[in-house]
């Protein structure tokens, strides 16, 4: 790299520091405008001045080197940054109105456990299964990736399992521990999720992770794969459990859902819908919505019952340790993670929140000894 293109690279090292010493998630660089960070989930302005468009038009061509050419025809691009060997980052590049704009999301190195995260045990279950379909769902940046991340390196470590990952980008990196784990990057070593997908069907897995459920191609190749005994992996960018198993079916024609509506009841293992939030304490902790399969959330996909699932989570919760949003919510502020105030604004539903508050002789003896304490 030539000396002035090194220098576009040192400026972006500095503001990466930035990021990584206030413990933020992205930073975002556009034409024309300061450089910015999501800190504690707020954007905070990190540079003093604005950065001219030749300027991030030069940090570009530093980041893509040979494949700019082709950046200049697709006007967008995803890979990944390597800061260092502690550091990788996620990294989008694309073009908009006022022209180029740059995002990094910092990819921990370290892959945590389901109670590092403050997730519920019950996930430990997604562990254990043998075969079936998991969905990870939420929207951009509410740690579907680093959830995931959490049980296939669960399984890595417990079980002597294959498992081939199918990414854009490859994000989090396994190592070998009693699995063998292979991933493999969409655009660099194999053209497209279902392209891969029907590949691996031929490569001996028992596990199958795809980063991400685009379009109707990948989508049938997933059920392909379900149906032939494989336990398969994967995300949509989908609210709740509910959105979750609509929009996998409304991927298809009208004339396929049928189709799709049965083989999702005896295959569709576990829903997992997840949103980040501002606990008490200031750091980032998640709500989760929980769906495993049982035969009354079987039949409700099979018969079309779609708008009764939730209420069928919330009873399910004592017998397979499903768990609604509001029940997620509820726990949260029994444990003093999150404030009421916050919690209200990611529940499901203000009112039933607030009834399963009020009839909870711990919430109400808790209630009574701040009040008491004033």
């Amino acid at each position: 790299m030539s000396v002035g293109r090194q220098q576009y690279i040192n400026n972006l090292n500095q503001w990466l520091s930035v990021l990584i010493k206030h413990n933020g998630t992205d930073l975002h660089i556009k034409s024309n405008a300061p450089v910015r960070a999501r800190i504690k989930n707020a954007i905070k302005r990190i540079s003093t001045e604005d950065i001219s468009h030749e300027h991030i038009r030069a940090l570009v061509e530093a980041l893509m080197g040979d494949k700019y050419n082709n950046f200049e025809e697709m006007h967008q691009y995803d890979g990944t940054y390597d800061y260092s060997d502690a550091y990788r980052f996620r990294l989008n590049i694309y073009m908009h109105f006022g022209g180029y704009a740059l995002n990094f999301r910092l990819i921990p190195q370290t892959i945590k456990t389901i109670k590092e995260l403050n997730l519920p045990s019950a996930l430990h279950k997604l562990a254990t299964l043998e075969r079936g379909l998991v969905l990870i769902t939420g929207t951009t940046g509410s740690g579907k990736s680093t959830l995931l991340a959490s049980v296939l390196e669960e399984i890595n470590i417990t079980r002597s399992k294959h498992i081939i990952t199918i990414e854009d980008p490859i994000e989090y990196i396994y190592n070998d521990k009693k699995s063998i784990i292979e991933q493999r990057a969409v655009g660099f070593h194999t053209e497209s999720f279902s392209g891969a997908l029907r590949a691996a069907l031929r490569e001996d897995p028992d596990i199958i992770v795809v980063g991400e459920i685009r379009d109707l191609a990948t989508a049938e190749s997933i059920l392909q794969a379900v149906n032939t005994g494989h336990l398969v992996f994967s995300t949509v960018h989908t609210l709740d459990v509910k959105e979750s198993i609509d929009r996998m079916i409304s991927i298809f024609p009208s004339d396929e859902q049928n189709r799709v509506r049965s083989t999702l009841a005896s295959s569709l293992e576990a829903v997992v819908s997840q949103c980040l939030m501002k606990g008490l304490h200031n750091q980032m902790i998640p709500a989760v919505e929980i769906m495993f399969k049982s035969l009354l959330i079987q039949d409700l996909i099979r018969n079309k019952r779609d708008n009764e699932i939730t209420d069928v989570i919330a009873k399910d919760n004592q017998n397979v340790g499903s768990q609604t949003f509001n029940q997620s919510l509820f726990n949260l502020i029994l444990e003093d993670k999150v404030s009421e105030e916050v919690a209200f604004q990611y529940a499901s539903s203000i009112s039933d929140l607030k009834l399963m508050l009020s009839l909870s002789d711990q919430y109400n003896e808790k209630a009574e000894k701040n009040i008491s304490l004033k």
